[in-house]
């Protein structure tokens, strides 16, 4: 084989070398990326949880559950999910569920649930609402109401 011919052949081997590098390192990155995009989305997993509990999902969308009604004189747990992950710019996805009157204020990590036990003891008509994201009170799928019956 001539000299000439080696070269080209050497040339095509390492270009031929060059392109499955590149290829292996690309198919690296996307597999890396996709593995961190499904793992950054997925919702996270509720534990049951004994006694009477509400469970309340929150995402940039609002809540899941727009109104709720208890029992007076009755303890309740309120499990607060937030559906958002920590890259969202307006309130680095962590969400609130409070009610003034009541002196209940829980706030849920990105893809977490934080939950608090609290007896509502006087009836009537509340409102709930998120204030750390999404444009708080005003926003009206950031707020809901709370209704404790007698």
């Amino acid at each position: 084989m001539s000299s000439k011919r080696k070269r080209r052949v050497e040339q095509v081997h390492r270009r031929f070398a060059g392109v499955v590098a590149y290829a292996v390192v690309l198919v690296m990155v996307l597999g890396l990326a996709t593995a961190l995009l499904v793992r950054a989305f997925r919702p996270p997993v509720l534990t049951p949880l004994a006694g009477n509990v509400i469970d309340i999902a929150a995402n940039m969308g609002g809540f899941d559950k727009p109104e709720i009604r208890l029992q007076a004189g009755e303890p309740v747990t309120l499990r607060l999910t937030s559906l958002d992950n920590q890259h969202h710019t307006d309130g680095g996805g962590q969400h609130q569920w409070a009610v003034d009157e009541l002196g209940v204020n829980i706030i849920a990590q990105p893809l977490s649930s934080n939950s608090v036990t609290f007896t509502p003891e006087k009836p009537g008509e509340y409102t709930f609402y998120c204030d750390i994201c999404c444009g708080g009170r005003a926003n009206p799928t950031m707020n809901g109401k709370l209704i404790v019956e007698a």
